[in-house]
């Protein structure tokens, strides 16, 4: 059986170059030495399973022998690393270059080098006080008062530093704030004592006129109105202030000086405290009002006492209780034969017997206004808005309104405003007295004739009084 491993063995070699081929040939003399009886593989091979021949053993894939890339060879292996990389003193391990160190790196001036596994980065220099960005591309202010200042009181963040500083009483000294002895520097007044406290100071009165010194030291108040050395006489009162007091007189009392007695001041004397009539008492004054009036909450102005509602006046069958201002009257509102007064509203709504041709042409409806007006009421002025319904109860959409008074001389006149008869004042009134207006409001169909006719009956009364 022949060895299983043999050795080829050169024992000499020749060269020969041919010019006109331009080659170079070698020649190996070499023979075949047998191999021992151990028929064991050398390293590198094991025994083929198909014949008695080794064969290359693949190191890489049976092994991995390599920490990085594995290269089989007949026999052997070797190990490489990717770039960045080189390979250990074991020859399998690989090892990071620090290019940083090593000055292998780009950085331009004004940047580090930071090494990282496998390569490197290029990143900006920061001073004192600044730190790089998560991206090293830029600088960023350390907030020094946030993270590890050693101020006493206040911290002060600046770009790239910080400054400390003090609350106001106290001066920085180094690092830590001092007390300030305010009192070195006269603060206080001659008359007082100065004490210094941590950040301040406090002046401490030495008691002048109208105090005195209290068993702790300090200065109290001497309440003349209460131990009697003050100099208020007759009705005057003794007001207490901090070191002396004051002599005052009674609301609705004038003041003549220390000693002499308090006058009681005529407020009527001022016009305008009533509106009615004003009546002087001692230290005050009272109001009062027409009769009709009362005095209103606040004691000086009148309000119009509605007897008709508060007194629940009945005048009877077609009359009506009418206000007025400081009074009141019961007026005649008859409805003329063929009407109906309407309890709600009191108006005189007609209602025609069946073929009563003049009935039918008669005004639907008769209308009570009562209007109560203070004196001196201004020329110009709207008073009251009449309004003309139909049988529903709609403002009729196409109304005029008419004076038809018989004494033309009134100061009102009636103009049309919005469907609306508008009654105003011709003049000022200037006058107490009643009056009487005739209104006759013309609503008419979409072709010009006349649907209904609503009178009204307008009194109006004029105060004695401006209120």
């Amino acid at each position: 059986m022949p060895f299983l491993v043999e050795t080829l063995q050169a024992s000499s070699i020749k060269t020969e170059y041919n010019t006109q081929e331009e080659a170079l040939t070698f020649k190996i003399a070499a023979s075949i030495i047998k191999g021992d009886h151990s028929n064991q593989c050398p390293n590198g091979f094991s025994l083929d399973s198909s014949g008695p021949y080794c064969s290359d053993e693949d190191e890489c894939t049976t092994q991995k022998p390599c920490s990085h890339i594995c290269h089989n060879v007949v026999g052997t292996y070797y190990c490489s690393c990717p770039k960045g990389l080189t390979i250990s003193a074991d020859g399998r391990a690989c090892q990071d270059i620090d290019e940083c160190t090593l000055g292998r790196h780009s950085c331009l001036a004004g940047q580090d080098c930071e090494n990282i596994i496998g390569s490197y980065h290029c990143v900006v220099q920061c001073g004192i006080g600044f730190r790089r960005t998560p991206d090293g591309l830029s600088c960023q202010d350390v907030n020094e008062c946030q993270e590890s200042h050693r101020c006493h009181q206040h911290c002060f963040n600046t770009i790239g530093s910080f400054h400390c500083g003090c609350d106001p009483g106290y001066q920085l000294k180094g690092r830590k704030c001092m007390d300030v002895n305010e009192c070195r520097q006269n603060v206080c007044r001659p008359d007082q004592l100065c004490k210094n406290t941590r950040g301040g100071y406090k002046c401490i009165d030495l008691c002048p006129s109208g105090m005195t010194k209290a068993e702790n030291g300090t200065c109290i108040d001497v309440d003349e109105c209460r131990d009697g050395t003050h100099q208020c006489r007759y009705n005057q009162i003794c007001e207490n202030s901090k070191g002396s007091y004051r002599c005052v007189c009674p609301r609705g009392y004038r003041y003549q000086g220390v000693g002499r007695p308090c006058v009681d001041i005529d407020e009527c004397e001022n016009r305008g405290v009533c509106q009615h009539e004003c009546r002087n008492t001692l230290g005050s004054y009272q109001c009062f009002c027409p009769s009709g009036y009362r005095i209103m909450p606040n004691g000086k102005t009148c309000q119009d006492v509605d007897e008709c509602l508060e007194q629940n006046i009945y005048c009877g069958p077609n009359r009506m209780c009418f206000n007025m201002k400081g009074s009141y009257q019961c007026i005649e509102t008859p409805c003329p034969p063929n009407y109906q007064r309407d309890r709600l509203s009191g108006s005189c709504l007609k209602n025609c017997p069946a073929n009563d041709l003049e009935c039918t042409l008669s005004p639907y409806a008769l209308e009570y206004k009562l209007v109560s007006l203070p004196f001196g009421i201004a020329g110009n002025q709207d008073l009251i808005r009449l309004v003309a319904y139909t049988e529903d109860g709609v403002m009729h959409p196409r109304t005029s309104f008419l004076m038809v008074n018989e004494d033309m001389s009134i100061p009102f006149s009636l103009r049309d405003e919005n469907l609306k008869g508008v009654v105003y004042t011709t003049r000022p009134l200037r006058e107490p007295e009643t009056y009487r207006m005739r209104v006759r409001a013309l609503s008419y169909r979409s072709d010009g004739a006349i649907e209904y006719q609503t009178t009204f009956i307008v009194y109006i009364a004029v105060s004695a009084y401006p209120y």
